[in-house]
Order: C-alpha cells, then sequence, then structure tokens
C-alpha cells in the first residue's frame, strides 16, 4: 500500500471510529444550571461544588459554538481560546477527559503544532490551549490571537488570576458577539468576589452544588462527603458557596474586626516604616505601610503593650521603575521612616530599584533589608498572634490585603504579596518576633544605608 493509500485508509479508521463513538455515546441531557442562560450576555460563569458537571457544561457549550454560525469568514470560522489553571490541565480536563470536548465531539482533534497544542474541527475551527501558571503564560495569552470564544477553567485556581483575565479579555474581541465561559468551584479571591457580587457587564452567574449532578457516581459522591462535609470547607467543595475564609488560614474575618481600630483613635505613631515584597508570587508588589506606638492601653481596658498598625495598601503591579516609585511616594505620604523590603529574589534589583526611584524623586530614605528563610506560615504565625491579642490593628479596612490574610494557607500554589509586605513591616518596626529564631537589626549607614533584618 503506497503512503497515500496508507493516509485515506487511515482517515478513513479514524472518521469510522468517532461515528461508532458518537453513536455509541449517551444523549446530553443537561441539568437546569448546564443550560446557557438566556439573553445578550458577555460573560457566563458557573460557580458550583465539585462534581456538579462544570467543566461537561462548557465542553458542550463549545461544541455548539463551533457548529454555530460563523464568527470569522474564510476557512477558520471559529478561533477559540481555552485556559486552564496550566496548559496540562486544559488538555486532560477540558479536551479528553470524560467530561470533556472529545466526549462531546468525537470529530475534534487535540494536536501539538509548532504555536502550542490546539484542538481542532473539520470545519476548520480551532481552539488553543493555555496555562495561567506563570508570567510566561500570561504572555502567550498576550500573544494569542484574537478570540471569538474564551473558556476559562477552574478560575478561581489560576496562578495568575488577575493577569490571565485582563489579556484574556484584551483578546476576546473577534466575530460579532465575542463571549467567555467560565466553569470554577468557587474560591475567596478578589476576582471571583467581583463576578459574584456583578461588577463587570454582562455577565451571568449560575449556581449550583454537588448534589444537582444526579449522574455522578455514588462513590464519588461518598468520597467528596468523607472529605468535606459538615466542615466549613464542604460549603465551597460540595454547596458551591463563596466562602469568606478559609478554615486554615491564620486569620479570621472576626480576630481582624476585632482589633480594627479608627484611624482617628489610634496612639501617636514611634516608628513608620513601608513593607515591600517584590517578588510578587501572585503577579503584584506588596506595598503596606504601618506604624508602631509606644506603650499603649487600649479602651477596653487591655495590658499595656507596643502596639502595630496597617496604615495603608499601596500594593501594585507595575514595571521596576513604578513599583520603586510607589513604594517612596508611599513612604513620602505617611512620613515613614525607612523602608524595609525582602530580598530573597534579586537582592541587588530590589534594593537599586528603591534607591534609584528616590533619588529620581529626590527623597532621601533609609532602606531595611529582610532575607527569609523561613516558611511563610511560620513568618506570618507571630502577628497572626498578635491580632488575636489586640495588639496588631488595621487603622481603616483594606479588602483586597485582608482577603488575603483571611483566605490563604500553605497549599495555595500563589504568593501573598501584600500579606508578606505586612509581615516585614511588623518585623521591621520590631513588633514581632520571628517564631523560635535569632534575629536582630544592624544599623546601617543612616540617610540612604541600607538595615539588615535577619530571619534564621
Amino acid at each position: 500500500m503506497g503512503l497515500d493509500q496508507a493516509g485515506v485508509a487511515s482517515e478513513a479508521a479514524q472518521l469510522l471510529s468517532a461515528r461508532v463513538a458518537e453513536l455509541l455515546s449517551p444523549r446530553w441531557t443537561p441539568r437546569p444550571h448546564q443550560v446557557p442562560p438566556p439573553g445578550d450576555w458577555y460573560g457566563w460563569l458557573l460557580l458550583a461544588g465539585r462534581g456538579a458537571g462544570k467543566t461537561d457544561a462548557c465542553a458542550k457549550y463549545v461544541s455548539d459554538h463551533v457548529k454555530g454560525p460563523p464568527c470569522l469568514k474564510g476557512d477558520t470560522p471559529h478561533w477559540i481560546g481555552i485556559v486552564a489553571p496550566t496548559q496540562g490541565d486544559a488538555a486532560t480536563s477540558c479536551v479528553t477527559g470524560p467530561s470533556g470536548i472529545l466526549a462531546h465531539d468525537p470529530h475534534a482533534r487535540m494536536v501539538t503544532v509548532p504555536g502550542g497544542t490546539v484542538v481542532r474541527w473539520p470545519n476548520g475551527s480551532e481552539a488553543k490551549l493555555f496555562g495561567a501558571d506563570s508570567f510566561n503564560d500570561t504572555e502567550r495569552l498576550r500573544s494569542g490571537g484574537n478570540r471569538c470564544l474564551f473558556w476559562l477553567e477552574e478560575l478561581a485556581a489560576w496562578r495568575w488570576l488577575e493577569e490571565g483575565w485582563d489579556q484574556m479579555r484584551f483578546g476576546l474581541r473577534t466575530g460579532p458577539h465575542p463571549r467567555w465561559i467560565g466553569s470554577t468551584t468557587p474560591k475567596p479571591r478578589g476576582l471571583i468576589k467581583r463576578l459574584d457580587k456583578g461588577e463587570f457587564r454582562n455577565t451571568v452567574v449560575t449556581r449550583a452544588s454537588t448534589y444537582d449532578n444526579p449522574h455522578l457516581p455514588q462513590e464519588i459522591r461518598d468520597a467528596l462527603e468523607d472529605a468535606y462535609k459538615d466542615t466549613r470547607k464542604g460549603d465551597q467543595e460540595l454547596l458551591g458557596l463563596l466562602m469568606e475564609e478559609d478554615e486554615n488560614a491564620l486569620w479570621t474575618r472576626d480576630m481582624i474586626n476585632a482589633a480594627r481600630v479608627d484611624p482617628d483613635d489610634m496612639p501617636p505613631l514611634l516608628r513608620r516604616t513601608v513593607g515591600v515584597d517584590p517578588s510578587g508570587g501572585a503577579g503584584e508588589q506588596g506595598i503596606v505601610v504601618a506604624g508602631k506606638s509606644g506603650l499603649w492601653t487600649p479602651e477596653d481596658g487591655g495590658r499595656q503593650h507596643v502596639h502595630g498598625f496597617v496604615l495603608a495598601d499601596y500594593t501594585c503591579h507595575l514595571k521596576p521603575d513604578g513599583w520603586g516609585r510607589r513604594a517612596v511616594q508611599a513612604a513620602v505620604d505617611f512620613n515613614a521612616d525607612d523602608i524595609t523590603v525582602e530580598t530573597n529574589y534579586g537582592r541587588d534589583m530590589a534594593i537599586s530599584t528603591i534607591r534609584s526611584a528616590a533619588d529620581a524623586m529626590g527623597i532621601p530614605i533609609k532602606i531595611r533589608t529582610v532575607t527569609a528563610t523561613r516558611g511563610k506560615r511560620v513568618r506570618a504565625e507571630p502577628v497572626s498572634a498578635l491580632t488575636e491579642q489586640r495588639r496588631w490593628h488595621h487603622a481603616g479596612r483594606f479588602e483586597a490585603l485582608e482577603d488575603q490574610l483571611a483566605t490563604w494557607t500553605p497549599e495555595l500554589d500563589w504568593s501573598p504579596d501584600r500579606l508578606d509586605a505586612m509581615v516585614w513591616d511588623a518585623v521591621g518596626l520590631g513588633v514581632a518576633r520571628l517564631s523560635g529564631g535569632k534575629g536582630g537589626i544592624k544599623v546601617g549607614s543612616g540617610l540612604g544605608g541600607t538595615d539588615k533584618v535577619v530571619d534564621r
């Protein structure tokens, strides 16, 4: 058999296999929460518990979209993007998994091409797979071309959530009616909360629980209940409810609220610092201003102690010159004595960035550096304890910071930049002592000098 004949035979075999799979596949009988909402919406977010059929519903929507009226002229009628926590997740969950695209349309094919991994349909439509696990992933989204539809799988689990979300929206501009659909178990991250509150135009949110899917195998339901039933986490994982805090986090909303003070009721502050976490694993540079008092007895009759106060959150997502200037400006705005910067990643770069910004702005400011040798949870525990003792206060409300405090746990694969910056405030001010370690402050050379706070 010649090469051409072999190719024809192979193609025929694939088509026959696809037809058999199509005939044998169960009929799609969606539950109410799996039916796309009516109306002229721009985004559809399915917030639901584990096993509720979120992925199934989105895979069916993509398959139907491909078969619908063309969004583009020419040989490629639909140009789609599929974004998951990692590119591998996009392949296994959204395409080849039991609820993926191939389960709804066996004629589709996943192939690897020079530009990445794509799904192709017989009518020429194509979907490209993306991840949201690194800065490079978001850059791939930036250059991924304009799309008529995006599917955002397990959106709340994206490591680079805000950046991936922005780049997705910037590229959603092809065809007469570009849309995005999202499927996720809810987690109390900032963007998810904003979506849930309806802060984005023409976005419809559908909610469901694990128990809304009668087709979920009983053994899977039993396993999920064994892990989560009658726990706060179960409200999220089973019922699909958006929780305000994680039971394993070091802070609770009640702790923060109990220690909160009105800025007008603070005692005089002896020192102020600007804590900076430049690594920003969540894609941001944590910049938090805090101060400490002398001995102070709160009005509730507590014992006399030195107290710490969070004054402002200047966290940003900027290039080095931008975040350096923002840190210096925070110091100017609050008359800070110094800037405390974490230097585990790019020590010289972090110091140079702040010094260059200060010089350019004509601001003399002392820089303290802190090098972390312990895990984030161990470093944060003393500050959490101070909050519980009502010795570490929020002078006002800082929603994004408080979200991190009440939701971050070591099991999450993103770095809490605001939390870290606040911890460096407490350490730099000498309000918190690092657990079980020897630590100290080496006095620097003064104006423009560098102090060193050691965590070891």
